[in-house]
């Protein structure tokens, strides 16, 4: 939205700018606590709160890591669980639960409050503008399928992100979905794998790292396909906005009476 838009605007259904779309619209948010328990961080990203969402993820990553978590966890599922005792750090394992509570808690907080404002921002029927161009970058408004957004995201995450023209969002997921697939020898787990050679894709992985990929690729698909159903329907109140605005006279009232009754 223009800078004179959010000086009239109290309450304001999104922000479109060349690299992003922000948009405060109704969310459970038992699922973004949800999110947050998964990974910390997530519940904040998809509600719009980026930096503080990546901040949340880098610091539970590098807790996570130093804690030998996920080992922990690998061990347990395999039923070594003196091996798993054995390789937690504790020290670190205490702030990650901090890190933890505060996230899924934030999170919860977080979207009661903007369900709220999303209430407010309808009846109060904010201008949106739909598309908004600088000379690197551009973004408009515009019907797209969720589930392409999904398969790109599979594929890579980030790329479903980068289809919805969300670039600062979808630079900081590829950045660490593509470090973490590089550091976890996923791509070499693979190849083998393709070779028939299981026993060598299973001892390359460090799995410290690669345990972090199924919910890094499952919120990056989730994420995805969420904002493009919600930009298709920010889309679609642009549109009656403006057929609103330019066509519909003042006189006409709304539903029409029933007649014939």
């Amino acid at each position: 939205m223009n800078s004179s838009a959010h000086n009239t605007i109290r309450r304001p259904k999104a922000s479109v700018t060349p690299f992003n779309t922000n948009i405060i619209h109704r969310r459970n948010p038992w699922m973004l606590a949800f999110w947050s328990l998964l990974y910390p961080g997530f519940g904040q990203i998809n509600n719009g709160s980026i930096i503080k969402g990546f901040i949340l993820f880098t610091g539970e990553m590098l807790i996570n890591y130093k804690s030998h978590l996920n080992l922990a966890i690998l061990y347990s599922f395999n039923g070594a669980f003196q091996a798993a005792k054995q390789v937690l750090n504790i020290h670190w394992l205490i702030i990650y639960c901090s890190v933890l509570l505060f996230a899924v808690w934030d999170s919860y907080r977080i979207t009661v409050e903007c369900n709220k404002l999303s209430i407010l921002a309808d009846r109060e029927h904010a201008v949106i503008t739909p598309t908004r161009l600088s000379g690197i970058g551009l973004n408009s408004l515009d019907k797209r399928n969720p589930w392409v957004s999904v398969a790109w995201s599979m594929l890579l995450p980030g790329l479903g992100h980068m289809y919805n023209c969300l670039t600062v969002l979808s630079t900081m997921i590829f950045v660490f979905g593509s470090g973490m697939l590089i550091a976890s020898h996923g791509l070499e787990a693979i190849m083998y794998t393709l070779w028939g050679d299981f026993s060598q894709a299973k001892a390359i992985l460090d799995w410290q790292w690669f345990m972090n990929l199924p919910s890094f690729y499952g919120f990056a698909a989730w994420d995805a396909y969420v904002k493009t159903v919600e930009s298709n329907k920010l889309f679609n109140i642009e549109q009656a906005q403006y057929f609103k605005s330019t066509y519909q006279g003042y006189s006409l009232r709304m539903p029409f009476p029933v007649r014939g009754g």
